[in-house]
């Protein structure tokens, strides 16, 4: 517990009645890109298909408010893990949402569910000017020549330490690690104090083996090591900054310093485990303050910081996303009051607000002001060591894919490391061979041989 107590968290339907309906009055009455036509009477409902909840109040608030001002009704659709499962079977029921998010952009492009947008983009000056660099490039936005898809958010990765727990063990909690060994140390200074209270230096759950590209794949960033190598336009995981980024791990895990029970965790019970007090620091997205603050209403002392870097220093940065997309149907009947809600959510207006209110980095680049009173919030902002990275090749399913590759180096302590990094760099390369070869991709798409991790800028 910090010496002034635990900070509340600012609740976010405390904000929504204020700031939210201001926000969506001003994107409603003030920002150029709304043109309603409805009438109450012959205003149609609009379906929107998601498989994220942890802006889901937020949102229903801001939908409340667009109705409220253009007669305009939206009906939000949540599924969590078998989201891509219900989308799959939405399209082929013939009940196709009217918006959804774009979980499988290029795949459910070719399979025609989505509507391109330029048409409308090109009705709406200044819209699609005001997204982050880079976000409509050939295979991130632009598929078969076309736009497809507004990103929503452009999370940033960050770590976030309980400061209650950081005083109790006699570390300063005005002063998270800074670097990878400082996150190892201090993990097990907490675990060597508290773990008699149930308490742990770092958690993470990886029943669902993504979290790997939290825990591992983006720390390596750091060190200059992506798993895909734009220079070459080939996979490489036996890297060494990606190996000691995993070792980092191994590390932690044998000096007692990890929350046990890792693989019995998904990354929603750690962070449910960490917003309780029982983890000094997890590593997670801009979408995390939402979640603490809102979904387990944690009432710890908790903070936001950036990645610490490698002990022989920062050699590359670590990759905002640019996803989320969402988009309409080909197959609505509502198109037209489908692209009405689009553009209310996208105006700066909703987008400011939602970033202030702790719902992530938005896609529109002046939303991200840095500016909010909600724990946690301030220090989501990019900064310089966050970069938007040049699209990847989209693979088909791997078996197994890489994060659950080092899950088993994780479970084998790090003996395995260098025979299964290499064999799974090679079963990723076979596999983007057999794509090209099939014509689904160019690899010269993604080949860029300047490509320097430290100074590459997206385009405009």
């Amino acid at each position: 517990m910090g010496k002034d107590g635990p900070r509340r968290a600012v609740s976010r339907r405390d904000i929504l009645k204020g700031t939210a309906a201001g926000a969506g009055a001003l994107a409603l009455g003030g920002a150029p890109f709304l043109n309603l036509r409805y009438g109450r009477a012959q205003a149609p409902k609009v379906t929107w298909m998601s498989n994220q909840r942890h802006d889901r109040a937020v949102k229903e608030a801001l939908f409340a408010q667009f109705k409220e001002q253009s007669g305009i009704e939206v009906e939000m659709q949540i599924f969590a893990d078998e989201y891509k499962d219900q989308l799959k079977l939405a399209f082929e029921a013939g009940n196709a949402p009217d918006i959804f998010n774009m979980n499988q952009p290029r795949q459910e492009v070719e399979a025609g569910w989505a509507q391109p947008l330029d048409e409308y983009l090109a009705a709406t000056p200044g819209l699609k000017e005001s997204f982050l660099p880079g976000a409509f490039v050939p295979n991130r936005g632009i598929w078969n020549g076309q736009t497809h898809g507004l990103p929503m958010y452009a999370q940033t990765m960050r770590l976030y330490y309980n400061r209650g727990i950081f005083e109790r063990a006699g570390l300063d909690p005005n002063t998270p690690p800074t670097t990878w060994t400082q996150m190892r140390e201090m993990s097990k200074t907490i675990s060597d104090e508290l773990k008699g209270e149930g308490v742990y230096g770092f958690i993470l759950g990886d029943k669902f083996t993504w979290v790997w590209w939290m825990n591992v794949a983006c720390p390596a960033q750091l060190a200059g090591a992506f798993y895909y190598d734009w220079k070459t336009g080939q996979y490489n995981f036996a890297q060494d900054g990606i190996k000691q980024a995993m070792q980092l791990m191994v590390d932690m895990e044998a000096d007692g310093s990890i929350f046990p029970g890792v693989h019995t965790l998904t990354d929603d019970d750690a962070r449910q485990q960490f917003s309780l007090g029982r983890a000094g620091m997890i590593i997670g997205g801009s979408w995390n303050p939402g979640v603490f603050n809102d979904q387990f209403q944690s009432t710890e002392d908790w903070e936001t910081a950036e990645l610490p870097l490698p002990d022989s220093g920062q050699k590359g940065r670590v990759q905002q996303g640019i996803g989320d997309r969402y988009t309409i149907s080909a197959a609505s009947q509502n198109k037209d009051a489908a692209w009405e809600v689009l553009k209310f959510m996208y105006s700066q207006p909703t987008m400011t607000s939602m970033f202030e209110q702790g719902m992530g980095v938005m896609g529109v680049a002046a939303a991200n002001t840095g500016e909010s009173t909600v724990r946690g919030v301030p220090k989501l902002a990019p900064t310089e060591r966050d970069v938007i990275i040049p699209p990847e090749p989209e693979l088909p399913t791997m078996t197994p894919d890489y994060q659950t590759v080092m899950q088993t180096i994780f479970d084998d302590k790090g003996s395995t490391m260098d025979q299964k990094l290499t064999e799974v760099t090679t079963a990723y390369n076979d596999a983007f061979a057999q794509v090209v070869a099939e014509g689904k991709i160019a690899q010269s798409d993604f080949v860029i041989p300047e490509f320097d991790p430290m100074t590459w800028q997206p385009p405009k």
